[in-house]
């Protein structure tokens, strides 16, 4: 009779020490978290800005409108334009003043010009053209000859193409669109920031629930070890051990789960932040700050909604995208004109060479135009021959299809600019009425969700004092543990809600860098740079 009921507890006692002596070994180091190195939210920001591949890749447009600009600049440069050259030419002749049967000529010369287009429209050339040259005409009295003419030619648009605004058309959408790829790379950063924001408190969240899972883990070990012990006294059965023990394993699973996810969403913030092998940040863990709290102000919807009209990067970015709709639909209006242009030529030549007296029917004679090279420059020089010419040319295509189709053109991509300008106005009304309902709601919920943690911890501790007098049963309070935890972690979850709801508002408002004292200064400055231009 006594064998039959020791045997029972016996076996049940070594099935307890056999499960507990065999089960799974839990890694040595789930206190991981313990030695981490702090990351502060600001330092991640600023690295996350410095470091960002993304924001880097977008960055490098600034230099690039940059050289855009420089490229429309140079329309109005200068330009220097030189040759030599050398011919010889050698034709029939039936003309009956010639003693051969060729013609010859042979010319070595040179010229060097400049030329240059001015803002208002004027297109000018300076050119200076010089030449030696010998023939075997019987009635020139030079040879060889000695040319030199300095010639100015002026090119003024009166109509089409005429004045300041319209010639410098690309040169200002170019200046506007240096400044538009600036506020491009400070929205960029700014988003990038607010996703860092995200991700940061992700991963604090994501820590805090890793560690309620062990702090629910050692609740259920301390249960566990007191009903062995209550068992070993013969105080409870064998189920109040299987249950802790179950319960144990159960959440030695959440551990794992709560570890995969903190390290999972580790990985994004260092993808993001542009942590790299080489870093020491690569592989060693880090932790986050303290979520902050709640008693952090923040401004109303009506001035909310004026900071971001007035601050956000890509309603800057849209304004100059209408400022280039109005330069290029001005530009094509005045492309519907007529193209009258005014056109004038001035200039100086000068002739000498070496004597060569010609006769003909016992006349013989010679050019007043003997001398040296330097002759037929000083004779140059004082316009002994000159030439002028001033005249105007029209021109205007049949029908003017095109230009009337480019102005209309342009007209209809100025409505987009201005429909896509109220729309973006009416987008950042919305992210700023829903990141306050975040806030708001968030708020609400982290009021309630602390009212739920102290009710179950309370519960919980008067459930352990009627379980130590014998009232209540393992699986009570294994339930009363899991409503506390769970508490902890809603609250958790509306702090962090509260805080992203927050990284949300301000990057709504265009400040969210700015609230920590980070700038983007690569595209600040390049934004003022492109104002001085």
């Amino acid at each position: 009779m006594l064998q039959r009921i020791l045997l029972p507890s016996v076996i049940s006692f070594l099935i307890v020490i056999f499960l507990t002596g065999f089960s799974p070994a839990q890694e040595s180091r789930e206190d991981i978290l313990e030695d981490a190195s702090v990351l502060t939210l600001q330092s991640a920001l600023a690295r996350g800005i410095q470091y960002n591949l993304d924001l880097q890749v977008e960055e490098l447009n600034i230099p690039i409108s940059e050289e855009n600009l420089i490229v429309e600049k140079a329309e109005f440069d200068p330009a220097i334009e030189m040759g030599i050259s050398s011919m010889e030419e050698r034709t029939p002749t039936a003309s009956a003043f010639s003693s051969e049967d060729f013609d010859l000529y042979r010319e070595t010369g040179g010229d060097i010009g400049i030329r240059k287009k001015f803002r208002f429209g004027l297109e000018s050339q300076m050119s200076f053209k010089t030449s030696r040259s010998m023939n075997n005409s019987s009635v020139d009295a030079l040879r060889p000859q000695y040319r030199n003419v300095l010639l100015l030619d002026f090119t003024q648009p009166l109509l089409k193409n005429f004045g300041t605004e319209v010639n410098t058309a690309n040169l200002r959408m170019s200046q506007n669109l240096v400044q538009q790829t600036a506020s491009e790379y400070m929205d960029r950063a700014q988003r990038i920031g607010e996703e860092i924001e995200l991700v940061y408190y992700d991963l604090a969240e994501a820590q805090a629930v890793f560690r309620y899972r062990i702090e629910s883990r050692e609740l259920a070990r301390d249960l566990l070890q007191g009903n062995r012990e209550k068992f070993k006294a013969g105080v409870v059965p064998i189920t109040e051990v299987q249950q802790a023990e179950t319960s144990v394993a159960s959440r030695d699973e959440e551990v794992i789960l709560a570890r995969q996810q903190m390290e999972i969403v580790a990985n994004r913030l260092r993808d993001l932040l542009g942590i790299r092998p080489e870093s020491p940040l690569y592989k060693e863990p880090f932790v986050t700050e303290n979520i902050p709290g709640t008693d952090q102000t923040f401004p109303d919807f009506v001035q909310t909604l004026a900071t971001a009209l007035e601050k956000r990067p890509d309603i800057q970015r849209q304004h100059m995208q209408i400022a280039n709709q109005d330069i290029k639909l001005e530009y094509y209006d005045n492309q519907r004109l007529p193209r009258l242009d005014l056109e004038a030529t001035l200039g100086a030549n000068g002739l000498s060479g070496p004597d060569r007296p010609t006769s003909f029917a016992d006349f013989s004679a010679s050019s007043t135009q003997v001398g040296s090279y330097e002759d037929s420059l000083s004779r140059m020089s004082d316009a002994d021959g000159y030439e002028w010419y001033a005249g105007l040319r029209l021109s205007y295509p049949w029908g003017n299809r095109a230009a009337e189709a480019r102005y209309r053109r342009a007209g209809l991509e100025k409505r987009q600019a201005v429909y896509g300008l109220k729309r973006l106005q009416e987008t950042i009304e919305k992210e700023c009425k829903n990141s306050l309902v975040t806030v708001k709601r968030s708020l609400e919920r982290v009021s309630v969700a602390e009212r739920f943690e102290e009710l179950a911890r309370t519960t919980l501790k008067q459930e352990m004092e009627r379980f130590k007098e014998g009232l209540s049963d393992t699986f009570r309070v294994l339930d009363f543990q899991d409503d506390l935890i769970g508490a902890h972690i809603r609250k958790t979850e509306a702090l962090v809600d509260f805080n992203q709801g927050l990284a949300n508002l301000y990057r709504a408002i265009g400040i969210n860098l700015e609230r920590f004292n980070i700038i983007a200064a690569t595209s600040q400055k390049k934004l003022i740079d492109a104002e001085e231009q």
